[in-house]
């Protein structure tokens, strides 16, 4: 059993480290980890830390800038972190770019977590973009270092129900932090951390913001009022050296989760991987001399064109689909092993700056060997000389990596390969190490079926009883053909992981042109029998973490996710294709359909609630919330929705055989392209049934009641009763399919409600549960509030871009201008639902402008006060009012269909973007056409 370890985390504004050092080293005799702000120190003064206690290590950081000459008046900030060294003998000093933090990471018995101190500023309305930019920087910095368990100390400056605190709760509420002392403690008690001086005022300024893995091992928290030795009335000379209290933190870190390194599962001699020209050209010309001689089976040559359920063809499909995978595993070893590939670690810039020396270095040491190894001589001098040159560049590599991984990134950014420039960009993301544990299992059998039988779920109507329904001998309506096949080759989007047998999409891009003509057979040969080839059918469920600064031990904290065989999802590409030729979903789905996204429903939400609220007329919305809705499909019910759809009996087989089939998944194929099509018919009745009651929000004769996103739907009605007759529809339809509706999470919203009548409303239940009436919630990402006031919504942007901003200026900090550049207009100029946003005041929108400005000045390493415009124009960036009219133009053209191509899939797009014509009518664009002008 793990013996327990228990530490205690202290946090204290000192004013003053040198005046109060005497009180620090009290501090030490309790305290394991000590956080100290407002330190005092010059940069020259930090080591003086080190003199506090022989037994503390230390680190910090000055926030006085001698450069700028004499210093006038009070000096202030800075920060430190003293930790124990016999109880963590394994810390790394992290680096940090604000003045205002300090961090570290504590390795303790394969137990990672870090431990930062932070220094906010004063809450005034000045700083509120310092003080995000602060929360953004510990946010970049837990993100650089991939570790789930974190503990963030310090003076915050946020009291409870002020403007900082509600930033900060706003800000912990999207990056899923806990502040624990307010947690534990209780926000109405009578908690302070600071009594002032002046007027005796008392204040909660000080907390520990952890993550969720974090926070099960704290186990009390409280601020020491008691012990004369922490109080501010230490009197020294006649001087109170602090107005601020301790507050301590005691932990057991026995219960964090080990962890270990990642490492890729699918690892063999078949995966695409990095490939040179002449690899690829070798790889065709192989595929090409296998797959030809792949020919038409002889035995099924009576059914070609017929439906069969001959069990012998069966193994014959089989043996067609094995020798189309070994042609292509065969001809990508012959590929791969025309150049030297033994596995060694990759060191950047090696055939730059390195190869050339490691070769003369290794021809004069063969010199050296074939004169008899001298110790002395010429030949000895040139081995020797070679050899240490030779190091002494592979030294300077190892030890300037990053700046030459972001040199890379340059000169991709400048021969415009942009392909290779994103794909090392996105190496240089961190990942979360893995758990060795998981809910205390650790053998790796055990995880896997802990996993499995946590992600299978069961329909409440059972297990499906339907069967082929196909008669033997009848020409089939069906046939797929070459022209499809190569399409859906060619739209499918590199880089993605292989399924099983190790064959990723660039194995069918580049195989040649003989491939869709063997696929073409395979596949109109499984239509035919309804039947698929177990090997094509198998996927591999991988579990990926939900919230990497949650519990990595906790199984809750993982959904997943499906690598299927890459000929199996050109397989069910075609398949879709044919499927939406077939399937009319209702005008009221938003959900996996081209040419619309959230914003369009969000769009349409937004002018059907102010159509009604213009007119006096509150409107109550219910935000339904479906329980893993895509594996709780009832396949039964969805045959015969298939079948009403008049889908040809074919391809109904099909999707009979591989879903009855399939081991890994329930319900609809976790990551299967027709699996969205499948799901919105199978929800489509419902959006049908609740459109054709007269009941709820109508406007011109278009039923605007509900509106939907796949399984996210939202219901809209000017009366109570209307509602519960729409929740009624809802209750009843979700127990005859066996959906099941969360509770918890599905909400009550009231808009333009302003009579003191609708401050309490009747109780509106969903299964017999009365629902929570809410004044904001995010629905789609979107922040909607009762009077459709857009401040939250530009607050939840201003807080997101601030992250993605201080994330690329600690991650590529060394990148050229150009880069910088490049990765500001892909992170940092995607405003997400900007273009809705119609009701706001200035001083939110001047912040979040004010945001965007300085977001590109920390990233371009600018001065804090240049000019705004002046910056944008040299580097050829869109300002943010630029950004804005873009994003509104788009919105507009997009709605009004003239974005769109002539497509025969688009008539029936057109027929739901029109349902937005006569609210335009109504309200007359107030949100884009205003921000357009």
């Amino acid at each position: 059993m793990e013996v327990e370890i228990t530490c205690r985390f202290i946090t204290f504004n000192r004013k003053n480290v040198k005046r109060s050092c005497e009180n620090i080293r009290d501090l030490c005799k309790t305290a394991d980890i000590i956080a100290l702000q407002e330190t005092w120190l010059f940069k020259e003064e930090i080591p003086y830390l080190n003199t506090i206690s022989d037994e503390f290590s230390y680190t910090g950081v000055s926030a006085m800038d001698t450069q700028a000459g004499m210093l006038r008046g009070r000096p202030y900030g800075g920060v430190a972190l003293l930790w124990k060294r016999s109880v963590f003998p394994e810390v790394v000093v992290i680096e940090c770019d604000s003045p205002r933090v300090c961090a570290i990471k504590v390795v303790l018995r394969e137990k990672f977590f870090l431990v930062l101190c932070v220094y906010m500023p004063t809450d005034e309305p000045d700083n509120l973009v310092d003080f995000t930019d602060v929360l953004s920087s510990v946010s970049a910095i837990v993100d650089s270092c991939g570790v789930d368990c974190v503990y963030i100390l310090g003076d915050f400056n946020a009291h409870p129900y002020e403007r900082f605190y509600y930033e900060l709760d706003n800000y912990c509420s999207d990056q899923e932090w806990i502040c624990s002392d307010i947690v534990m403690l209780g926000i109405s008690s009578e908690t302070y951390t600071f009594e002032s001086d002046a007027h005796g005022s008392r204040r909660w300024l000080d907390h520990c913001l952890v993550t969720k893995a974090a926070m099960n091992s704290i186990r009390n928290v409280f601020v020491n009022l008691g012990n004369q030795l922490y109080m501010k009335c230490f009197w020294w000379d006649g001087v109170y050296w602090s107005d601020h209290f301790p507050l301590v933190i005691e932990c057991n870190l026995s219960v964090l989760p080990p962890t270990k390194s990642t490492r890729n599962n699918i690892a063999n001699e078949f995966v695409w991987g990095e490939r040179s020209p002449e690899q690829i050209n070798i790889y065709q010309r192989e595929c090409h001399n296998r797959l030809r001689l792949i020919d038409f089976p002889y035995e099924l040559r009576s059914c070609a064109d017929r439906m069969c359920h001959d069990a012998n063809h069966r193994y014959v499909i089989d043996r067609l689909y094995e020798n189309i995978v070994q042609a292509l595993k065969l001809s990508s070893i012959v590929s791969r092993n025309t150049k030297n590939t033994t596995k060694r670690k990759v060191i950047a810039g090696w055939n730059k700056h390195v190869g050339a020396a490691y070769r003369c270095a290794k021809i004069k040491f063969h010199m050296w060997e074939c004169c008899g190894k001298p110790k002395l001589g010429k030949v000895y001098e040139e081995m020797c000389e070679t050899r240490n040159f030779f190091k002494s560049r592979l030294k300077w590599c190892q030890d300037h990596e990053n700046q030459i991984k972001m040199d890379i990134l340059a000169s991709h950014h400048s021969k415009n390969d942009f392909r290779s420039f994103w794909k090392n960009t996105n190496k240089l993301q961190c990942k979360p190490g893995l758990p060795a544990a998981i809910d205390g299992v650790s053998e790796p059998d055990k995880i896997a079926n802990l996993f499995a039988n946590h992600f299978v779920v069961k329909s409440p109507l059972g297990p499906s009883l339907s069967s082929l329904s196909a008669k033997p001998g009848v020409k089939r309506e069906v046939t797929v053909k070459v022209r499809d096949i190569a399409n859906a080759i060619k739209s499918m989007s590199r880089g993605k992981s292989p399924g099983h047998d190790g064959l990723s999409i660039e194995h069918l891009k580049y195989a040649g042109p003989h491939l869709p003509r063997v696929l073409f057979m395979l596949f109109n040969f499984c239509i035919g029998h309804g039947y698929l080839p177990s090997d094509m059918m198998r996927t591999i469920v991988v579990p990926i973490v939900k919230n990497k600064t949650g519990d990595l031990a906790d199984k809750n904290n993982y959904r997943p996710i499906s690598l299927a065989t890459v000929i199996s999802k050109v397989f069910d590409s075609v398949l879709n294709a044919r499927l939406n030729m077939y399937i009319k979903l209702h005008d009221n789905q938003f959900g996996f359909r081209p040419g619309l996204s959230t914003e369009s429903a969000v769009l349409s939400l937004k002018h059907a609630i102010t159509y009604y609220t213009t007119r006096k007329t509150p409107v109550f919305a219910c935000f339904l919330d479906l329980s893993r809705a895509f594996d709780l499909v009832s396949y039964d019910i969805l045959w015969k929705k298939l079948e009403n759809a008049h889908l040809p009996v074919e391809l109904l087989n099909v999707f009979k055989y591989w879903y009855g089939s399939q081991v890994n998944n329930c319900g609809v194929r976790q990551g299967g392209l027709s699996s969205p099509t499948l799901f919105n018919l199978y929800v489509d009745g419902l959006i049908d049934e609740l459109s054709s009651t007269r009941v709820g929000c109508h406007i011109d004769g278009i039923s605007v009641n509900n509106i939907s996103y796949a399984d996210d739907m939202v219901l809209l009605s000017a009366s109570v009763c209307g509602l519960r007759r729409l929740l009624a529809i809802c209750e009843t339809y979700a127990a005859s399919h066996g959906l099941v509706y969360n509770v918890k999470k599905s909400q009550v919203m009231v808009f333009g409600a302003r009579s003191k009548q609708l401050e309490s409303i009747p109780s509106i239940l969903l299964n017999n549960c009365c629902l929570q009436r809410v004044r904001k919630f995010k629905y789609l990402g979107h922040m909607l509030t009762p009077d459709l006031n857009d401040d939250d919504d530009i607050e939840r942007e201003r807080r997101a871009l601030s992250v993605r901003a201080n994330m690329l200026a600690r991650r590529f900090a060394r990148c050229s201008q150009q880069v910088k550049i490049t990765l500001f207009r892909a992170y940092c100029t995607t405003f997400y639902t900007c273009s809705l946003w119609a009701r706001y005041t200035q001083k939110a929108f001047d912040a979040f402008r004010v945001q965007y400005n300085n977001a590109f000045r920390v990233l371009m390493g600018l001065p804090r006060y240049c000019s705004a415009s002046g910056m944008f124009t040299e580097a050829i960036v869109d300002c943010c009012y630029a950004t804005m009219r873009k994003r509104c133009a788009s919105l507009v053209r997009r709605v009004r269909g003239g974005g769109y191509q002539r497509h025969p899939a688009h008539d029936r797009e057109q027929a739901r973007l029109r349902l937005s014509w006569p609210l335009l009518h109504h309200i007359g664009w107030s949100g884009a056409t205003m921000l357009i002008k």
